[in-house]
């Protein structure tokens, strides 16, 4: 088996589709592997794709490209089976190829349109979606809530389709016992973009400073809506208890996760939640939106807590009750990296699509 991994995203990677791809490949036969990305990196059996207009048009550019280039592909590089990344800034197939196909799911775009203010009109994009799923011979999703929109909403047989999970690398992020608390800190890690809910968690870290005056938020990311969210914290006159971190880098984060006392993931949903799992593994109390992708991760009020999207009065609630229970941030902390630890790795994940690309003959 020669195996094509096709990916708009890859390393360095932009969000949850680059890393899956990256931390996923990179334990798989090495000689046996080709991944296909406009990625700019030296990695080994990574091919660089450049179509044209991608700096404009992304994976759309990426889509196009291939389907007039991939027999040729599939002919030059020996391939006997591909594993398409689709979804949101994943690939379309506009036909099926005469390999076996394995599509990887990371979130849809009827939930994109569904959940996400203001992006109903990426609807557009589903019979083009619907299109890669059919072509493909088995459909894998990151997260149980995926794989359920699928079924339900893409007509997907429940035989046809499974979870392989995102992972989590334990020598990266884990309880840290060194690492000096920040008191009554609220830590957000992520893109600044409204789909994350950062208007939500902001509105609800005024009514929670009202109970605990010494509340400070972080905010580490960079994103479009820095700053909307700026002069949103000054609109709620909770500006010097916001802390713009910017970017962060990953060697840094799990410091950033143990010095906070909580992390909040306020997203109005998320294909899998990537900040929620590796929060976990470090061994922090999360608060996370009860929404696709974090439900299916996060065990409320055994490993972390959800709370309704939208709900300010909710959230600012559990926020101050956890900063205020030391008792309860423990357990849950212990608990949560205990499930990061067991339920969630990469050697796993990979094992899981060699499983699955055998299945149809790859």
């Amino acid at each position: 088996m020669t195996l094509g991994v096709f990916t708009d995203d890859f390393f360095p990677w932009k969000g949850g589709m680059g890393r899956h791809v990256y931390e996923v490949t990179r334990r798989l036969p090495q000689e046996r592997l080709f991944v296909f990305s406009p990625a700019a990196n030296d990695l080994p059996r990574h091919v660089r794709v450049m179509p044209p207009c991608h700096n404009v048009l992304g994976n759309i550019a990426f889509s196009l490209w291939l389907h007039g280039n991939l027999d040729r592909l599939i002919a030059q590089y020996d391939l006997t089976c591909m594993n398409v990344h689709c979804g949101p800034g994943g690939l379309f197939l506009l036909r099926r190829p005469r390999i076996p196909v394995l599509a990887t799911s990371h979130h849809t775009y009827w939930q994109q349109a569904r959940f996400v203010a203001g992006q109903g009109w990426k609807r557009l994009f589903l019979p083009f979606e619907r299109r890669t799923l059919s072509g493909a011979d088995r459909i894998i999703a990151v997260s149980e809530d995926t794989r359920r929109v699928l079924i339900e909403r893409y007509g997907v047989a429940p035989a046809r389709s499974s979870v392989v999970s995102n992972g989590v690398d334990p020598r990266r992020f884990f309880p840290d016992l060194r690492a000096g608390k920040i008191a009554d800190s609220v830590l957000y890690v992520g893109r600044l973009a409204r789909r994350k809910g950062l208007d939500f968690l902001l509105s609800s870290a005024a009514l929670a400073a009202e109970r605990i005056p010494g509340l400070k938020l972080f905010l580490a990311g960079q994103g479009p809506a820095e700053k909307e969210l700026r002069h949103d914290a000054m609109e709620l006159g909770i500006e010097r208890h916001v802390c713009f971190l910017g970017f962060v880098p990953d060697a840094e984060l799990n410091a950033w996760y143990n010095r906070c006392t909580v992390v909040v993931v306020p997203s109005a949903f998320e294909g899998f939640g990537m900040t929620a799992l590796e929060a976990m593994a470090a061994g922090a109390p999360v608060i996370a939106t009860d929404v696709d992708g974090l439900r299916s991760l996060i065990q409320d009020g055994e490993t972390g807590i959800l709370v309704p999207y939208g709900d300010r009065a909710g959230l600012a609630k559990t926020i101050a009750e956890l900063l205020l229970n030391p008792e309860l941030r423990a357990s849950l902390g212990r608990r949560g990296a205990e499930r990061a630890r067991q339920a969630f790795s990469w050697e796993a994940a990979a094992q899981r699509l060699t499983s699955e690309m055998e299945a149809i003959g790859g």
